[in-house]
């Protein structure tokens, strides 16, 4: 109760200068410019004289939000409740940190790739651009494979060193051919060369990158047979003989 008076004194000198204002009003004075600023000057004085007396509190403290009640145990919880909750963060998988050796073998590939992308931009034969773009893929399958596997790194030595820029230098030189103005003999001659040097390379960089999965298969191969062996010994296999569907197939 005490509070609720000490609340409500506090708005007597809002409360007053409406009286002024009214008395002011109802005796016709409030009349012209001084008048309303003689009548705003009196009721500022009021207003400041009542405060000194009856203070404004502060008031009361606003209100906390409830905190929801968690919800009870075997309840599930709804979508909105883990809404602001930030997402766990996913571990990153780290990558094997390459060698100085391979990292400069790995930006060689690259460089070597975009040299190859450009210079089939610049052929229009549908064929010849075909055949450019099956090497390119075949190269970068080959780099895929080394910088995964960097021990194999050794297997093409020869076709980083000789095969991949000798190819490249064949491509430049077809360019070259195919933007001269005229077609002479020796220029068809030589662009013709170049196409049937092409065929060649995809079927060597296919070996290439087919040599580097052969130890792979030869470890295949070798669990195939131990396993089959522990099955046939532990009786768990039929008639049918993986050995045989091996030798088949090689």
């Amino acid at each position: 109760m005490d509070k609720k008076k000490k609340k409500d004194s506090s708005v007597i000198p809002t409360y007053a200068v409406g009286v002024v204002w009214l008395l002011w009003a109802m005796s016709g004075r409030l009349h012209g410019l001084w008048q309303y600023l003689l009548c705003t000057v009196v009721s500022t004085g009021v207003w400041a004289i009542l405060r000194m007396f009856f203070p404004k509190k502060a008031g009361q403290e606003p209100q906390q939000p409830q905190q929801q009640a968690s919800p009870a145990a075997g309840q599930p919880r709804r979508a909105s409740d883990n809404a602001t909750k930030p997402p766990q963060q996913q571990a990153k998988p780290v990558r094997p940190k390459l060698s100085p050796e391979m990292q400069s073998v790995i930006y060689q590939g690259n460089q070597s790739i975009a040299r190859i992308r450009r210079l089939n931009d610049q052929i229009p034969d549908a064929r010849m651009s075909a055949q450019i773009d099956l090497i390119e893929r075949l190269t970068t399958q080959i780099f895929d494979c080394v910088r995964q596997h960097p021990e194999k790194l050794k297997q093409i030595r020869q076709f980083l060193n000789y095969y991949l820029p000798t190819t490249i230098k064949l491509m430049e030189q077809y360019v070259t051919l195919q933007n001269q103005g005229m077609r002479t003999e020796n220029i068809e001659t030589g662009m013709r060369k170049i196409e049937s040097m092409l065929d060649k390379v995809i079927v060597a960089f296919q070996r290439q990158l087919d040599s580097l999965f052969e130890s792979d298969v030869v470890d295949i191969t070798a669990d195939i047979r131990v396993m089959e062996q522990m099955m046939k010994s532990e009786g768990l296999t039929n008639e049918h003989d993986f050995t045989k569907v091996l030798e088949e197939e090689s």
